[in-house]
């Protein structure tokens, strides 16, 4: 079997687990439509380019975005979402699930397994809005749903976080999460630094698209739409 082949296979067996999920290009992106028909929760799946007949990979991803938070220009409409590995966070950054041989059943076993475990909760999670947040609110910022290991995973989820929680939740339940979010961070320094550097600026000249740091986005954006800091 081409390696192509055999993932469509690994595929499609994946999808077969899910049913809740539309499954298109041969099970390579599973995708399911929230009740109230604004978020969409897709799971996908990312061949590697270097497979051959003696070794074939993928990747997994998943993603949660928002109709009527596109529409909107914030965030592009992401809320959630990343590289299967960094979302869960058991110590590895990024992983290519290897299918080859005989590898073939136990990855595949593997991935159902961590997605009915890690990411269906997170999807039930997101289909009730309000219950969801005030339980993102009542957790630390770092471990609001799960902890990727890596900063760089670390600081998009929780921006990914901060935009959801300002549109569907509002101002002043952004700023509590801002505020818990600066206040637990390593950097909050130079967060607090910036902003009040940004009192200083006519409100045109700051754009929320150059990120001259990790995080930085977050905080223009909160200061330009009235967001206080602590």
């Amino acid at each position: 079997m081409k390696p192509r082949e055999l993932c469509e296979s690994a595929w499609e067996e994946i999808a077969d687990n899910f049913l809740d999920f539309k499954a298109t290009k041969k099970g390579q992106n599973l995708k399911k439509v929230s009740k109230s028909k604004d978020i969409t929760f897709e799971i996908s799946f990312q061949s590697n380019r270097y497979n051959y007949s003696s070794s074939v990979r993928f990747s997994v991803h998943f993603l949660i975005q928002s109709k009527l938070m596109k529409k909107a220009n914030i965030n592009n409409g992401l809320i959630y979402g990343g590289e299967l590995e960094t979302i869960i966070d058991r110590g590895r950054i990024f992983r290519w699930f290897e299918i080859g041989g005989a590898s073939y059943q136990s990855s595949v076993n593997e991935i159902i397994e961590l997605l009915q475990k890690y990411i269906l909760p997170i999807c039930d999670d997101f289909e009730n809005t309000e219950t969801n947040i005030e339980k993102i609110l009542n957790k630390k910022a770092k471990s609001s749903i799960i902890k990727p290991r890596k900063i760089y995973n670390k600081k998009r989820l929780i921006k990914f976080l901060f935009y959801y929680i300002y549109f569907f939740a509002g101002k002043e339940k952004a700023e509590q999460y801002f505020n818990k979010f600066i206040s637990e961070d390593k950097l909050k320094s130079k967060y607090r630094g910036l902003y009040h550097s940004l009192e200083k600026l006519p409100k045109e000249s700051i754009d929320v698209n150059i990120s001259e740091f990790l995080g930085a986005d977050i905080v223009k954006f909160a200061y330009l739409n009235g967001i206080k800091m602590d």
